[in-house]
């Protein structure tokens, strides 16, 4: 399957009002399919992938950015730094997609 039809079948299963929880992991499968098409690797050990690709100086900061905030976990009073996971995806996949085609 196409990486763009994966990412945005992945899209389909956000709901509005979801659980925070749940829309952060669908974001990081997001992140993560992207990633697998910039590095040409098959890994779907997602978060693996994105705190590899944080220490990539090949990507600009605004992915950097992103992808931290996808990456670090909750806090306490489980709160995630990304106020919107599917934003910091979707700037990901716009980048993977600007360099890949």
């Amino acid at each position: 399957m196409n990486w763009l039809l994966k990412i945005e079948t992945e899209l389909q299963r956000v709901r509005p009002n979801e659980n925070p929880g749940r829309t952060r992991t669908t974001a990081r499968r997001i992140a993560g399919i992207a990633l697998q098409q910039f590095y040409r690797q098959s890994s779907d050990d997602f978060i693996k992938l994105i705190q590899s690709a944080i220490d990539d100086p090949a990507l600009p900061e605004n992915v950097h950015s992103a992808l931290e905030r996808l990456a670090t976990r909750l806090n306490a009073n489980f709160n995630s730094p990304s106020v919107d996971p599917i934003n910091d995806a979707m700037i990901v996949v716009e980048f993977v997609k600007d360099t890949v085609s």
